[in-house]
């Protein structure tokens, strides 16, 4: 089958405009994990772009690519109706195709049933409030222009939609007219100047209205049916569970949630290095990691003076820290995301071996603290408010919060005092752990200890581990 993709910059510069994520560097690594984790399955995937979006993904990221296609510029359409150059694209295509937004990996193949559909989506949608709000304000508009079809839909009670994040199929004349009467639609109303909503009507809705009339049957990636507002983490979203689920969306948003962004990275850095290396290097605040060697800033949460303690431990570790080298950094990083993947069977603990991480401090709470102080350091850390707080590890990152800082319970840090200036497999790292107990309850709860250090990346797998 063969892909397309489609990146219209609408005349923004990708290195500075963010396409609706947290940052632009965010929205490149999307694009690269998107086209390299379908390389992995398809031998023909093709970019249709203009001169800005050949410049990063090409140029710069040297994305594998199999064809390239400079067909658009910045004037193509009014820059919030981005869905215009993807169903232009569609418009191009010869022969049978699925396009794949940039925000869409796959870890696996489209099923082979799917794959030879007349018409393929993503999911078919069921409209509630959310989409209902979005068309009666552009309805509102008594110069839009709308078929007598689509218009008569729009009434119903529940809007008919298919979301497009994936779109295709065999029916090459059904998709060629549904193209040529959504670019006209759009073409028609964009005097009135509607907003990125307009996307959902002259894609999605269209699509779906113009299927339902001539009665066109749609498969779907998934068979279960979505509420407008319904894509949730668990279903579209969670790519820590890469290896296994095969489809993934991060749409809307989802593109600006901090604990999917960190997802994103590790993927991108677990499967495909050498391109999350070429992003970083593209923003050189992210490269340099923001290592400064004068006194970091660290706003307080209180004028308490007893917290100042803390804040001298993390400037004192940030001016340690300064001399490390983003590749050192980043190669710890590597190992941490390697070390999250491990596979704890009782089998290959004795493969396993486990160090610190290297750059590891730890901050021992004084026990004059009063409740108040020990307080406001749970609200930083986003603590329970009654969890004990008696150490704190710290680690330097790759992120731009530049520092991990994690609140150390007694286990944890049995744990780490048993690593302190050695490495050790993880089966003889139990039995010390268990030495006195011998219980099989304490093991197995030593072993969940040392999987969540190895998680947060307190530990890190030892350079000569063996990966299972």
């Amino acid at each position: 089958m063969r892909i397309v993709q489609t990146f219209w910059s609408a005349g923004r510069n990708p290195l500075e405009y963010s396409f609706g994520w947290l940052r632009p560097e965010y929205n490149l690594m999307s694009w690269a994990l998107s086209l390299l984790s379908l390389r992995e399955h398809y031998d023909e995937v093709a970019l249709y772009t203009d001169e800005q979006g050949k410049h990063v993904l090409i140029d710069l990221l040297h994305l594998p690519y199999t064809e390239v296609h400079v067909v658009y510029d910045e004037t193509l359409c009014l820059p919030q109706h981005w869905s215009y150059a993807k169903i232009k694209t569609y418009s191009l295509q010869t022969k049978p195709f699925l396009h794949i937004d940039g925000d869409i990996f796959l870890s696996k193949p489209i099923a082979e049933d799917i794959v030879h559909a007349p018409l393929i989506a993503q999911s078919k949608e069921i409209g509630t409030e959310y989409y209902r709000h979005m068309m009666d304000r552009i309805l509102q508009e008594s110069a839009l222009q709308l078929p007598k079809y689509v218009e008569d839909g729009l009434k119903e009670e529940s809007i008919a939609s298919y979301n497009m994040g994936l779109f295709g199929g065999n029916d090459m004349d059904f998709i060629h007219a549904y193209s040529e009467e959504a670019l006209a639609l759009c073409d028609k109303n964009k005097a009135i100047c509607l907003n990125g909503n307009f996307n959902l009507l002259f894609e999605q809705m269209l699509f779906a209205y113009k299927a339902q009339k001539e009665g066109q049957t749609v498969s779907t990636i998934f068979s279960q049916i979505f509420n407008d507002n319904g894509y949730t983490v668990k279903d579209f979203c969670n790519l820590d569970d890469f290896e296994h689920k095969g489809f993934f969306h991060l749409l809307g948003g989802h593109k600006r949630n901090r604990n999917l962004i960190d997802s994103l990275e590790e993927t991108l850095i677990a499967h495909y290095p050498d391109y999350y290396k070429t992003i970083v290097k593209l923003f050189p605040h992210l490269y340099s990691r923001g290592f400064i060697k004068a006194t970091i800033y660290i706003p307080l949460l209180t004028n308490d003076i007893p917290i100042k303690l803390y804040i001298d431990f993390l400037n004192n570790a940030e001016r340690e820290w300064s001399g490390i080298s983003w590749e050192d950094l980043f190669d710890v990083e590597q190992r941490r995301i390697e070390g999250k993947r491990l596979s704890f069977h009782k089998d290959v603990l004795n493969d396993i071996c486990v160090c610190r991480n290297p750059y590891l401090k730890c901050f021992d709470v004084p026990a004059s603290w009063d409740e108040e102080t020990i307080q406001t350091i749970r609200k930083r850390l986003s603590c329970k408010d009654d969890a004990p707080i008696e150490k704190i590890a710290v680690i330097p990152t790759l992120s731009s919060k530049l520092r991990k800082e994690y609140v150390l319970y007694e286990l944890e840090h049995q744990v780490l005092e048993q690593l302190k200036g050695c490495s050790m497999k993880i089966l003889e790292l139990l039995n010390k752990l268990v030495a006195k107990s011998r219980s099989e309850e304490m093991r197995t709860l030593w072993l969940a200890e040392i999987q969540i250090l190895l998680n947060e990346g307190l530990l890190t797998p030892y350079n000569n581990f063996i990966n299972h």
